[in-house]
């Protein structure tokens, strides 16, 4: 393996395959990871990776670039026309910045409302296992898009490995009226399926929720509420990052939040929210310094200057 050869994969990735730029660079690091701990066990003696150049820098300015962020005018409106079992879906990703397979697969035992925390450790995905395929028509969708919903452990991260979620006090309610309105749906351990009373569920109550009843009923929202642009559920995450983020919360108790490992990526996504954190500190220190200046210098000090 070569670098040449790394450098005709990602352009086959993104020329050929049409895959986002974002996509073929986090695959590539991916790759890039593998021969780093190959390297570091003595498997091979060379890393092809580190000649390389993949733009990871100029993806993540792109990024930036095309993050949009919803109103909370428009949020509201949104969620005014949701069927009432879903409503809640909004605030847990705007309230508490969840992405959505987070959300569908938020249960009532995460929350520990005394300390206002929402403990994130699973996700609705389509990766399950298929059972086992008895007709033609089986057989054929065992694969890619036929892959079965399930409900796992987070993706990237051991089974015990969740993050810890401040609940605003405002949301904490929203979900008390929510499970008294309309209850929870068990799910018992099995194929696909971790236990527990889960918030959502699909329509007729029989399955978990998936996404494309939240696809479909997001974009029914959206148009009853007069809404015309372009609004991804995604974005109330956006909307929840930046929200914080512009009011002084640190950027690392934000990655720890978001789920992100790297605080790099979350200041990089969100700097430009943060135009006044310069002046912030500025103000910061400003007055620490202010303050020292009229502080009498300790006794220990002082006697450090006498004897000298």
């Amino acid at each position: 393996m070569k670098p040449k050869h790394l450098n005709a994969w990602l352009k086959w990735m993104v020329g050929e395959r049409g895959y986002e730029e974002s996509t073929a660079i986090n695959r590539y690091e991916t790759l890039a990871g593998v021969f780093s701990f190959a390297v570091a066990n003595e498997y091979i003696t060379r890393n092809p990776c580190q000649h390389v150049r993949t733009g990871r820098q100029r993806v993540k300015r792109r990024v930036k670039k095309t993050i949009r962020l919803p109103t909370l005018a428009e949020i509201e409106a949104i969620e005014r026309h949701l069927p009432g079992p879903y409503k809640l879906l909004v605030w847990l990703m705007a309230g508490c910045g969840l992405r959505i397979g987070e959300a569908c697969a938020v249960t009532l035992q995460q929350f520990d409302f005394e300390s206002g925390t929402l403990y994130v450790d699973r996700q609705v995905t389509q990766d399950g296992e298929n059972e086992e395929p008895k007709t033609a028509v089986q057989k054929a969708i065992t694969k890619g898009g036929g892959r079965a919903h399930c409900i796992r452990h987070l993706k990237w991260r051991d089974l015990d490995e969740g993050r810890a979620v401040p609940v605003p006090s405002t949301i904490a309610a929203k979900v008390q009226e929510h499970v008294r309105l309309y209850g929870t749906f068990r799910v018992e351990e099995g194929l696909n399926r971790l236990e527990g009373n889960y918030l959502f569920s699909n329509i007729g109550r029989t399955n978990i929720l998936m996404y494309s009843l939240v696809d479909r009923l997001w974009r029914n929202a959206k148009k009853a509420a007069g809404i015309s642009r372009r609004i991804t559920t995604h974005w109330l995450r956006h909307f929840f990052a930046s929200a914080d983020l512009s009011k002084g919360v640190p950027v690392t108790d934000m990655a720890e939040w978001l789920g992100q490992r790297d605080p790099r990526i979350t200041h990089q996504t969100y700097a430009h929210v943060m135009p006044d954190a310069p002046e912030r500190l500025r103000s910061l220190m400003g007055a620490v310094f202010m303050m020292q200046t009229e502080l009498d210098l300790p006794l220990e000090f002082e006697a450090v200057v006498e004897a000298a």
